[in-house]
């Protein structure tokens, strides 16, 4: 999928600007505060239907207007033209693929797979078990086509679960949704155990190209032991678990583990390092997701030059231009990022929210 056109309106401090995008690389120019992350970050919610960079959609509505607005076109893999629409104002959601209305956010993503590399990306490592839960779930979602349906299933079943051990139902009550949470559980750890399986060749070539002195392991765990079924120790830990009201054991428990030298990368890498190693995870998620469904996804990769120095920098690039993606980089001059190598390739620069081409 590729994005040939994108209006957007009322977004961040851009009040109306029109992107025409070409299939390789796209660089946006401006000065900080000039509105070129806030291009990218309209992208990524025009897929995600959220923010990279906040949650409170009043932080991206421009000043007094009552909604923003992301009009776009994308292209598949069969050079058919998709319109797709967001209108959202503070307290409602309008959602448009194909000009059909939709409510499930599911949809449109799957439409639209869009990666982001942002400054704030080093919290992949340093942030909380959910975030990398994140992570790993949207390259299962985008190619293991059952996954969101059995997750969907999972996530009733917990709630069901879980209210009955909040309110301290009878232990038959209780053991209810049990099956449910077995059978879908063991699903999703099959399909996700199969994705990390797939994309951990990636991630290898990627490591040792660049931290060519240390030792870099990454594994996925499922969020509960490997020598007893989820079953068993739902029975088991069940008073345990009426006690505390809520089911301690299951795939919402999941972790990737990232260990530098034997070391989480949390502590013993500095912050430079944590994000070049999670925009290596991200490149090798758009790699896999390219190799394993023959499909390009967009890649936003923000202030580059300013996150990796001059020789990350041109490693980076060198992988970049080889990856079949469409590329949108952001910087505050020119020269900061050589675009020599594309075929393909397009500059915009923005100034005070106001977007135009560059020849």
């Amino acid at each position: 999928m590729r994005l040939t056109q994108l209006q957007v309106s009322n977004f961040r401090n851009i009040e109306s600007a029109q992107l025409t995008p070409v299939n390789g690389v796209n660089l946006i120019l401006g000065d900080n505060a000039s509105g070129k992350t806030s291009l990218l970050e309209a992208i990524y919610y025009l897929s995600h239907v959220r923010s990279f960079r906040t949650q409170y959609v009043t932080d991206l509505i421009l000043r007094e207007s009552p909604y923003l607005q992301l009009v776009a076109n994308i292209q598949n893999e069969d050079l058919q033209s998709i319109p797709l629409g967001i209108r959202r104002s503070r307290n409602k959601s309008e959602i448009r693929v194909n000009k059909q209305p939709i409510k499930r956010v599911s949809d449109i993503a799957a439409q639209f797979p869009v990666l982001a590399i942002h400054p704030d990306s080093y919290k992949l490592i340093t942030g909380s078990p959910g975030i990398r839960r994140q992570y790993l779930d949207w390259g299962v979602f985008h190619v293991e086509h059952g996954f969101f349906k059995a997750w969907q299933r999972f996530k009733k079943s917990l709630m069901q679960r879980n209210a009955a051990l909040k309110s301290k139902q009878k232990f038959d009550v209780c053991q209810l949704w049990n099956s449910e949470i077995n059978k879908t559980a063991n699903y999703i750890d099959q399909l996700r155990t199969q994705y990390f399986e797939n994309l951990t060749p990636y991630l290898n070539k990627l490591t040792k190209q660049f931290f060519v002195n240390d030792v870099i392991h990454i594994e996925y765990k499922r969020g509960w032991p490997a020598d007893k079924t989820l079953l068993e120790l739902m029975d088991e830990n069940l008073q345990k678990e009426r006690m505390k009201g809520y089911t301690h054991y299951g795939p919402h428990r999941a972790e990737i583990v990232i260990k530098v030298n034997g070391q989480s990368a949390q502590t013993c890498i500095s912050r430079g390092q944590q994000k070049t190693l999670v925009a290596l995870m991200r490149l090798a998620q758009a790699m896999q997701f390219s190799d394993a469904t023959n499909k390009p996804c967009v890649l936003l990769y923000d202030d580059l030059a300013a996150e990796l120095d001059s020789k990350h920098r041109t490693l980076i690039l060198s992988v970049l231009e080889k990856m079949n993606i469409q590329l949108f980089l952001t910087a505050i001059e020119d020269h900061q990022i050589d675009l020599s190598a594309w075929k393909t390739k397009k500059k915009f620069h923005v100034e005070h929210g106001q977007l135009k081409d560059l020849i």
